[in-house]
């Protein structure tokens, strides 16, 4: 029987409707998870970030490539996507990094400190922007996961040589293009009445929508509510306009007597799952799907299956606490068998290298589990779809998707902080104290469900869109926002009116063409410490008029605070 507090987790088996965990687990479930080793600080490598993170000559781009000739052929493909990337910085030289095969988590931090970051010397000319190339079992997802830290990481990985071309030939003739239409964003549910999609409408797309509607951009909430099917969800992906696509539905496992062969796994599994219906990577031929565009794929398995899943133990764990309904074996069953190896998912791959397909996939690795958007810890269920919202709001500002996709792997740093530190309050405490068992495993759970979240593309490609900076439409002041880093809003009532007052009094007068809230971000990247010359190329204003009205702006704020 499902309860308001079930946890509820994508994934259906290749030929079943019905989901692998129908009816979810106990919310008390996440206290038995296992603290052993959990106590994690991805924050110790983060550089400096005060810099445009959208440029390319001030970030850098860079390439992890497999050692051997394997690797040597990988890089000769994308070479003229290598030449553009080392134009766009300035002629900088692009880094290329080669890499061992299998790594721990263990070993990819070592990896880092001995050849990525091994300088005593400051790392301005790291790259920030890294582009893996390869499949799992030839640049290990460990390493992914710990450059993606701080890093704006994605990977390339494909069965067949053309494809990388096709790829590269894709992403250079969409930035030559003119951007002369705003994107869109689409959010796309699979209404198949499963718990789990239902909770992702309720606590995602709907409030997600709504965040999104208050800006000015076309928004549309869409799958049939009665009959879901894989036809309705081409004919939307066939729109030339360019568009961030936000799906939500289960991702395909294993069948329930298990996959036949590992071709048959590899060509299927992470399907998009449409209830009897299945969209896997062989529906996928060179018609227009979703062109020039951005996919976010929320399902089980959507971005590819790891050789371990993170939740092993704890599913173990569960079983023999009485608290898991089935064999942990019944959900995992979609991991490589001995000896066989991790993979990504065809379905992102068959997309990313039809030319007219998008140019960025994101999706999970692992199991993904309705954590990642309503969150437990507090001892209730709560609905943060922000995270999404931000994600979805910069690609559509036309960031660079991995700057874009950043913003999700902020709140795993935020949730690793917070979860490392009451380990360390317990470690403390001793004995003495019991921990709060049920907090640490809503908190472990949500990490490990958003960390399984990856970039696939390169992630300096941008939506083909014209750029825009999005304005709040009227909203209730009582309505949930989204904030913007950066900004200055407790001054921005101050600054406007004196910039009334000075143009009474003859002071230069705001353009215009030029758009009071994307000055006043612009203008707070400076107080940031962004440089004028890179903050000005952003937001198109001359460097001396930005100079100008950010001395106006400064002296209204200190104004209001009754200094000079």
């Amino acid at each position: 029987m499902q309860t308001p507090n079930d946890l509820q987790l994508l994934l259906t088996p290749y030929d079943d409707r019905e989901p692998v965990l129908k009816d979810g687990l106990s919310s008390d479930a996440a206290a038995q998870q296992d603290g052993a080793g959990a106590k994690r600080n991805d924050l110790e490598n983060f550089w400096e970030e005060t810099g445009d993170p959208d440029d390319l000559e001030e970030q850098r781009w860079g390439v992890i490539a497999p050692d051997g000739a394997a690797g040597d052929r990988l890089i000769a493909l994308i070479q003229p996507l290598i030449d553009a990337r080392r134009e766009a910085q300035g002629g900088h030289e692009v880094m290329i990094f080669r890499v061992p095969s299998a790594m721990t988590p263990e070993e990819a931090a070592r990896w880092r400190k001995q050849h990525f970051d091994a300088s005593v010397e400051l790392t301005r000319d790291l790259p920030r922007y890294q582009l893996i190339l390869g499949d799992l079992h030839e640049v290990p997802l460990a390493l992914q996961q710990h450059q993606a830290t701080d890093g704006f990481v994605g990977r390339l990985c494909f069965r067949e040589e053309h494809e990388y071309e096709a790829y590269v030939d894709k992403v250079l003739r969409w930035e030559k293009a003119r951007a002369e239409i705003a994107g869109s964003a689409k959010f796309f549910t699979v209404h198949d009445g499963t718990a789990a999609t239902t909770m992702g409408y309720r606590a995602l797309t709907q409030p997600a929508t709504a965040q999104l509607a208050r800006y000015s951009l076309d928004v549309a909430d869409l799958g049939d509510r009665s009959a879901p099917s894989p036809d309705e969800f081409l004919e939307v992906v066939k729109r030339p306009e360019p568009t961030v696509l936000f799906s939500i539905s289960h991702g395909a496992g294993a069948p329930r007597g298990g996959w036949k062969t590992e071709g048959d796994q590899r060509d299927r599994q992470g399907a998009m799952s449409f209830g009897r219906d299945k969209l896997s990577g062989g529906d996928v031929g060179s018609d227009a799907f979703l062109p020039g565009g951005i996919w976010f794929m929320l399902a089980c398995y959507g971005a590819g299956t790891p050789d371990v899943s993170a939740y092993r133990h704890w599913l173990e764990r569960l079983k023999q606490s009485g608290q898991f309904w089935g064999q942990a074996q019944s959900v995992l069953a979609g991991l490589p068998q001995s000896g066989q190896r991790p993979f990504i998912a065809r379905l992102p791959q068959a997309v990313l290298a039809n030319p007219n397909g998008p140019l960025a996939v994101m999706g999970h690795i692992d199991l993904a589990w309705t954590y990642s958007f309503e969150e437990r810890d507090t001892g209730r269920a709560v609905s943060r779809p922000s995270k999404f919202v931000d994600v979805v709001r910069t690609a559509l500002e036309t960031s660079r998707v991995g700057s874009s996709f950043r913003e999700l792997l902020k709140a795993s740093l935020l949730t690793n902080v917070e979860l490392t530190s009451l380990y360390d309050q317990a470690d403390r405490q001793g004995a003495a104290h019991a921990p709060d068992l049920a907090r640490l495993g809503h908190l472990w759970m949500l990490r490990q469900d958003l960390s399984g979240y990856i970039l696939l593309g390169d992630p300096a490609v941008r939506l083909p869109a014209a750029r825009r900076r999005l304005k709040r439409g009227a909203a209730s002041k009582a309505e949930p926002r989204v904030h913007e880093v950066g900004s200055q809003a407790p001054l921005k009532r101050a600054a406007l009116d004196l910039a009334a007052e000075e143009q009474m009094k003859g002071a230069p007068k705001l353009p215009p063409d030029m758009d009071m809230d994307d000055l006043e971000r612009a203008i707070g990247k400076l107080l940031a410490g962004s440089p004028l010359r890179a903050v000005a190329r952003e937001h198109d204003i001359e460097p001396a008029k930005l100079s100008e009205l950010k001395e106006i702006y400064k002296a209204a704020g200190r104004a209001a605070f009754g200094v000079k």
